[in-house]
């Protein structure tokens, strides 16, 4: 699948994370964004066809994420970094802030794991 038909099909998507996250016109929270793009991809990547595209396409798709990450995060900002962002201190604090289930945690730890090859050992506070 070519990059601008990835684009037409995942735009929806991406316009509806940043409604998600947007606090205001011009501010996004930066952290909600990273669990939610994290987590389109994890779900891209646990079952292509589920989202409408080939293993094949989930090259091409990366790029695409990364290009929509780097225009809401900055110059450098990629998947890989959500998912370190993620496995932070900060990320975890963040995950509990924003109530994300324990097997939601698990799911994105999974592929932090995957992605980044490392152990990671979070455990979630009571």
């Amino acid at each position: 699948m070519e990059l601008s038909e990835l684009r037409t099909r995942f735009i929806p998507a991406i316009e509806e994370i940043l409604d998600q996250c947007r606090i205001s016109d011009d501010l996004v929270d930066t952290e909600r964004f990273q669990v939610y793009m994290a987590t389109i991809w994890g779900n891209a990547v646990l079952n292509p066809e589920r989202s409408g595209i080939e293993e094949e396409d989930l090259s091409a798709l990366h790029d695409f994420f990364n290009e929509e990450i780097e225009r809401v995060l900055g110059e450098g900002a990629s998947v890989t970094g959500c998912f370190d962002f993620i496995i932070s201190k900060k990320g975890d604090e963040s995950l509990a802030r924003q109530g994300t289930s324990n097997q939601h945690k698990e799911f994105l730890r999974y592929f932090a794991r995957l992605i980044l090859n490392k152990d990671i050992e979070i455990t979630d506070a009571p």
